[in-house]
């Protein structure tokens, strides 16, 4: 039997801590002297008091590692208690990770400008809110004061005013950018329920898990720049627009007595784009790196197709093409899809083919594709997450990684092991940088 000091020297744990385990019955004292109040320890409970500090190491807590130790504990149970704990570290690392890119983002931008930025960008929850609303499609931002008029007027109507502590907001619905007209709604914050008109519409304007946010002071003229600011932190960031945009006026212009410049926060749903493959199978920051080299040019021969995709005709393609691969002579690569610039229409070119030697005896209704020498980044991905992959390229990669996108062709890689057919098997893309 050892004392608490000895068995608190011995296991490398305090007495505090000791006592406080027995306190919560996770290890009690083998056996406490009725006179003294010593506490005794027994050689034999280092080993339950090692596994409270491996379940604590792992992250767990003293009350769910006080659940974990029960006898009658069933297997699957602690299997399961250990996968949440297992889903929860990783939500915690992804979310660690993210932040180190964004203080890697933000060295980039001093690096860049020499000095810090002018907006803050903030990433936050907004909840649902139900709103009065005016929508109307509009040919300029000054039509768009006469909107908040109608609401003053519909809450007037109803003897009530616009609470001090509530802002209120403009919602941009337009799906792109037009010169002639906005399609947006002047809205009010509504703490209580009121009935519409035939112009105010009373509705639930949905929240968003995530939204990015920056404060804007002063004139309303200049909201442009902290739209800038917004969406290139969303590029860079490795988001995605969720939604319509909003500006939230924390603060209108003072009257001609006050000094108060309008604040105000524009604000943009967003969600974070797809995980390739190659980033979601390897957890290593290195790994969501891709590799860059030199190819020479080469001259590929096969099967063309022009057009916008919209019923997988490439698909088709491939589908004509790897019965007639026998008549493809002079092979020294594996398989190629090319893809060319896309047009203003949408639409592109595309071939399926093999890189050849010599291009005598083309096989009849095939043709040929040069591919100059070009510096390319190299993805490895599978059929099934082709299209993801190139969205994380060119959409988050891309932008954040000193590289433009260089005018030549991009290409799917299929080189011996690829295997059609094959679930999950792996090939590479290259998208030409400079």
């Amino acid at each position: 039997m050892f004392k608490i000091g000895d068995f608190s020297k011995l296991a490398q744990v305090s007495i505090k801590a000791l006592r406080h385990y027995g306190e919560l019955g996770l290890l009690r004292p083998a056996w406490i002297d009725r006179f003294t109040g010593y506490r005794y320890y027994s050689a034999g409970q280092l080993q339950r008091l090692n596994r409270i500090l491996a379940l604590k190491d792992l992250g767990f807590s003293l009350e769910q590692i006080q659940q974990l130790l029960r006898q009658d504990l069933p297997a699957a149970e602690l299997r399961g208690m250990l996968r949440m704990k297992q889903a929860e570290l990783e939500r915690q690392v992804q979310a660690e990770q993210e932040r180190l890119e964004r203080v890697a983002e933000r060295l980039r931008q001093i690096e860049q400008e020499g000095c810090l930025p002018a907006y803050e960008v903030v990433l936050k929850s907004v909840p649902a809110q139900r709103v009065a609303g005016v929508r109307a499609v509009i040919h300029g931002m000054h039509e768009l004061p006469p909107l908040f008029s109608e609401l003053d007027a519909y809450l007037r109507s109803r003897d009530l005013t616009l609470e001090a502590s509530l802002a209120t907001l403009a919602v941009y619905y337009d799906s792109e950018f037009s010169e002639q007209t906005l399609d947006v709604e002047a809205a009010v914050p509504l703490s209580q329920r009121l009935p519409g008109s035939r112009r105010v519409a009373v509705h639930e304007l949905p929240g968003a898990e995530n939204m990015a946010c920056a404060i804007h002071s002063g004139s309303y003229n200049r909201l442009p720049e902290a739209y800038n600011a917004l969406l290139s932190w969303v590029e860079t960031s490795g988001y995605r627009s969720l939604g319509p945009n909003r500006e939230v006026y924390l603060q209108r212009p003072a009257d001609e007595a006050g000094e108060a410049a309008p604040v105000t926060e524009v604000q943009l749903p967003v969600q974070k784009k797809p995980t390739p493959f190659f980033i979601s199978t390897n957890q290593e920051k290195k790994a969501m790196q891709p590799q860059i080299v030199e190819r020479p040019a080469f001259t590929a021969v096969g099967l063309l197709y022009h057009g916008k995709n919209e019923n997988d005709e490439i698909g088709q393609l491939w589908q004509q093409f790897n019965p007639r691969i026998p008549e493809v002579k002079h092979i020294v690569d594996g398989a190629f899809g090319i893809c060319g610039q896309v047009e203003e229409s949408g639409a592109f070119q595309y071939m399926a083919g093999f890189a050849v030697s010599s291009t005598e005896a083309i096989p009849e209704g095939m043709t040929t594709w040069e591919v100059p020498a070009q510096k390319y980044a190299v993805f490895p991905c599978t059929l099934q997450n082709i299209h993801e992959t190139y969205q994380y390229a060119f959409e988050t990669w891309l932008p954040g990684s000193g590289y433009k996108a260089a005018k030549g062709p991009d290409f799917e890689y299929y080189d011996e092991n690829f295997e059609p057919g094959v679930e999950g098997s792996q090939l590479t893309i290259y998208v030409p940088i400079e």
